[in-house]
C-alpha cells in the first residue's frame, strides 16, 4: 500500500476532550501503540493511521456522531513514501535523561554525546516527534533512583524504552508486558538493537498478569482510568520497601489520583513531577 489515511482529532491543550478521545480511542478497540499524539503551544492533536479507507472513514463516522464538544475531527490522506520522509525529517536524537540519549534507528551512525549512553530506538512504526512526556518522566525517575533497585517490572511497556533504561540503570533482572502483542513485538526488537535482555517480555492483560516474584521497582504508565482500576494488582507486584514510579497521568486527574493512591496505608509518595499536561509519581511501599 503506498497511501495512509489519517483520522485527526484537534482540540485544546488544556481540558478534558482530550482524555476523553483517548479513553473513547482505546473503548474502540485500538491499542495504545496505534494512537499518536503530538502537543504544540495551545494544541492537542490524536491521530490514527490506516492503511485502508473504509476503516478510517468508518472511525471517522463513529466519532462524529458522538458530537464530541470542542474536538474537530476529519481524515487525511498520505503517500506512504510522504509519511516516511517527513517522520525522518522531524525525529531528531535527544537527551531522554541525563544519562541517556534517544537516537532513531534509522540515524544508528549519529554521534552520541560525550558522557552519554545511547538508546536506538525503532521509529518505523510512529508518527511524531519525540517520546511521550510521561514516559520521559518516568524514565528520568528511573534513572535517579540507580542503585536502589535490582529487579524491575514494566507495566505497559510500549516501545520498550523504559526497560531498557532500567537495564541500563543497573536492573539484574527485568520483566515488561503489554497488552498489544504489536507493542511486544516492537519492544523486543528495541532491547534487542541495543544489547539490552529482557528475562520476560510477553503479551499480556494487566489483571492476568501473574508474576513469581514482587520487584524493587514497578513503573506502570497507563492511562489513569486503568492506574485507578488495577491499583491493588499493580502495588501487589511491589516488594516491601519497593518503589513505584506512576504515569500517564493528565494534570486534571492529578487528584483523582493521589485521593486513590495516597489513601493506602504503607504507601508514600516521595516526588510528584508535573509537565505542560501530564505527571507522574513516585511512591514507596512500607517495610
Amino acid at each position: 500500500m503506498n497511501i495512509l489515511y489519517e483520522v485527526l482529532f484537534e482540540m485544546k491543550l488544556q481540558g478534558p476532550s482530550g482524555d476523553l478521545v483517548y479513553a473513547a480511542l482505546l473503548g474502540s478497540g485500538l491499542a495504545c501503540s496505534d494512537i499518536v499524539e503530538e502537543s504544540g503551544k495551545s494544541q492537542r492533536k490524536i491521530s490514527i493511521f490506516f492503511q485502508q479507507a473504509v476503516a478510517a472513514r468508518r472511525l471517522l463516522k463513529t466519532f462524529k456522531a458522538f458530537g464530541l464538544k470542542g474536538v474537530n475531527i476529519k481524515m487525511r490522506v498520505h503517500r506512504r513514501t510522504d509519511w516516511e520522509t517527513r517522520w525522518k525529517e522531524d525525529w531528531k536524537p535527544f537527551a531522554l535523561t541525563q544519562k541517556i540519549h534517544v537516537i532513531p534507528l534509522f540515524l544508528k551512525n549519529a554521534k552520541c554525546p560525550r558522557g552519554k549512553t545511547p538508546f536506538y530506538l525503532d521509529t518505523t512504526a510512529a508518527f511524531g516527534t519525540g517520546l511521550h512526556e510521561t514516559t520521559r518522566f518516568s524514565a528520568q525517575l528511573i534513572e535517579q533512583l540507580q542503585g536502589c533497585f535490582q529487579t524491575f517490572l514494566d507495566v505497559g511497556t510500549g516501545s520498550g524504552i523504559l526497560a531498557g533504561v532500567a537495564r541500563i540503570s543497573g536492573a539484574r533482572y527485568v520483566e515488561a508486558f503489554d497488552i498489544d502483542a504489536g507493542a511486544v513485538k516492537v519492544a523486543r526488537k528495541n532491547l534487542e538493537v541495543n544489547g539490552l535482555p529482557c528475562d520476560v517480555l510477553k503479551a499480556c492483560d494487566v489483571q492476568k498478569y501473574h508474576g513469581k516474584h514482587r520487584f524493587d521497582l514497578v513503573v506502570a504508565n497507563l492511562i489513569t482510568h486503568d492506574l485507578v482500576a488495577f491499583q491493588g494488582k499493580i502495588i501487589s507486584c511491589v516488594q516491601p520497601g519497593g518503589h513505584l514510579i506512576i504515569s500517564g497521568i493528565s494534570l486534571k486527574n492529578m487528584p483523582l489520583v493521589r485521593k486513590h493512591y495516597n489513601a493506602l496505608v504503607g504507601l508514600k509518595c516521595l516526588k510528584v513531577l508535573k509537565g505542560k499536561e501530564w505527571s507522574a509519581f513516585l511512591f514507596q511501599r512500607g517495610s
